[in-house]
C-alpha cells in the first residue's frame, strides 16, 4: 500500500471510502436475519434444529440444543491461563459498578438485568475470551442467570465448558449466527428469552441484533475489526508491522491503518498508510476514524494518548500490544467499531444494569412544585397534566 499524504485529495478520498465500506448496509445479512428471526418466532426450537443441521451439518433433537455446561478438566497451562484472564478481568471491573443514591424524596435506583445472553463466536474460532469479557461484568452487575449460544462445534469445546462453570454459567445454547440471536431474544420451548445480548459475531449476527433492538437489549452493533497505528522515527517498525498484522488475523475485512509522522517509517503492510505533518495532525486523523483500537508508537505515547478522543481502546507503546488486551490485561476487548467510537464505549459492568428513579414526595413538597410544574404543563398544552398535579385539595387551595 502506498504512502498518501495528508492532507490531500487521494488521502480524503481514501478515508471516505473507507467510511463508506464501514457504514455500508449489508442487504443480505439483514435478509438472513429476517428470515430466522420469523422462524424462531414461529417455531423455537425445530427451526433452530433445522438451521444447525443446514449451516453446521450436525443433527441434533431440538430438545437437546440447551445443554448444561459439564465437568471437565483441560490442558493446566490453558486453565492457568483462563483463570488469570477472569481474575484480572474481574479486578478491573470490579470498580465500574454503579450505585443507587438518593436526593431528597428521589431515588436514583440501580439494579442488575434479570438474564442475559453472551454470543460467543464459534466460526474462525472459539472465543472464549469474549465469554469472559462479556460474563465477568455480568456477573460482577449481579446478573443471576447467563446462557451462552454459540455453534454446535465450539459448545464441544471443554475448554468452552471449562470457562462456563468458572463463570457460574448453566446455560448453553447450540445455535449460533443470526438463529441464535434470535432464539436468546425471542425465547424457545426450551431457552428462556434473555433482557439483554452481548458479544460480537459476524455480518448476520449484527444483522439479527440490530432488528430485534427494542424486544432485547443490546450491548454494540459490532462490525469487523480494526486498528489505527500512529509512528513518529523512534517506532519500531517490527512491533508497528506486528499489531497490525494481528488485527488482520481477524478476517480480510478488517480495517488496518498506519499514520506516520513526518515521512514514511518504512514498507508497512496495512488496509492504508497515511502521512501527517505532526503528531497533531496524526491525532486529527484518527479521531475522524475513530477507530475500535488505536497503538500509538510515538516519543511520550501516554501524552499522545491523552490528546485522542475517539478510540475504544488505546495502547501506548511497543510493549502495550492490542493483541495483549484481548486476553489478559484486564480491560474489555469487547469495544465500538465502524466510527462508532465517537459515542460508544468499551463493555463494561455498567451494561448489565438498570437504572430506574422512585419519586415518593410529600404534600408539603407537591404544593411546592404544583405551580411551576403546572405552568409549564399548560406552556406545552397539556392542561390534564396540569390538573393532575394540582388536584390535591391541599394544592389546589395554595395554587388559587
Amino acid at each position: 500500500m502506498p504512502w498518501l499524504k495528508v492532507p490531500s485529495p487521494e488521502a480524503d478520498a481514501a478515508l471516505r471510502a473507507l467510511e463508506e465500506r464501514r457504514n455500508a448496509a449489508n442487504d443480505d445479512a439483514f435478509r438472513v436475519a429476517d428470515t430466522m428471526i420469523a422462524g424462531t418466532r414461529a417455531r423455537g426450537d425445530a427451526f433452530a434444529a433445522e438451521q444447525i443441521a443446514r449451516f453446521d451439518r450436525v443433527t441434533i433433537a431440538p430438545e437437546e440444543i440447551r445443554v448444561v455446561p459439564r465437568n471437565v478438566k483441560i490442558d493446566r497451562e490453558l486453565a492457568n491461563a483462563l483463570d488469570t484472564a477472569i481474575a484480572r478481568v474481574e479486578a478491573f471491573h470490579l470498580q465500574q459498578l454503579p450505585s443507587s443514591y438518593a436526593w431528597n424524596e428521589v431515588v436514583h435506583r440501580v439494579r442488575p438485568l434479570r438474564r442475559v445472553g453472551v454470543y460467543v463466536p464459534g466460526g474462525r474460532a472459539v472465543y472464549v475470551s469474549t465469554l469472559i469479557m462479556c460474563a465477568v461484568p455480568a456477573r460482577i452487575a449481579g446478573v443471576p442467570e447467563i446462557v451462552v449460544a454459540t455453534t454446535p462445534s465450539a459448545a464441544e469445546k471443554d475448554e468452552l465448558h471449562y470457562a462456563c462453570n468458572r463463570l457460574g454459567i448453566r446455560e448453553i445454547y447450540r445455535c449460533g449466527g443470526a438463529a441464535g440471536i434470535a432464539a436468546l431474544a425471542l425465547g424457545t420451548e426450551s431457552l428462556a428469552r434473555v433482557d439483554k445480548i452481548a458479544g460480537p459475531g459476524n455480518a448476520y449476527v449484527t444483522a439479527a441484533k440490530t432488528r430485534l433492538v427494542g424486544q432485547v437489549g443490546i450491548d454494540m452493533t459490532a462490525g469487523p475489526t480494526e486498528l489505527v497505528a500512529i509512528a513518529d522515527d523512534t517506532a519500531n517498525i517490527e512491533s508497528v508491522q506486528a499489531d497490525l498484522d494481528a488485527q488482520q488475523e481477524h478476517g480480510p475485512d478488517s480495517a488496518v491503518i498506519c499514520i506516520s509522522v513526518g515521512t514514511p517509517i518504512g514498507n508497512i503492510r496495512a488496509t492504508l498508510n497515511l502521512v501527517a505533518d505532526s503528531i497533531e495532525d496524526a491525532v486529527a486523523i484518527s479521531d475522524r476514524i475513530a477507530p475500535e483500537h488505536l497503538s500509538i508508537h510515538t516519543r511520550d505515547a501516554a501524552s499522545v494518548a491523552d490528546r485522542a478522543q475517539n478510540a475504544g481502546a488505546i495502547y501506548c507503546g511497543r510493549f502495550s500490544p492490542p493483541a495483549i488486551g484481548d486476553y489478559v490485561v484486564g480491560s474489555n476487548h469487547v469495544l465500538p467499531t465502524a466510527g462508532s467510537a465517537r459515542f460508544f464505549s468499551p463493555l463494561g459492568v455498567y451494561d448489565f444494569v438498570k437504572r430506574t428513579n422512585v419519586i415518593a414526595l410529600g404534600e408539603k413538597t407537591l404544593a411546592e412544585l404544583a405551580p411551576s410544574a403546572a405552568a409549564i404543563a399548560r406552556f406545552e398544552g397539556l392542561p390534564l397534566h396540569a390538573r393532575s398535579v394540582e388536584r390535591e385539595p391541599a394544592i389546589q387551595k395554595v395554587t388559587s
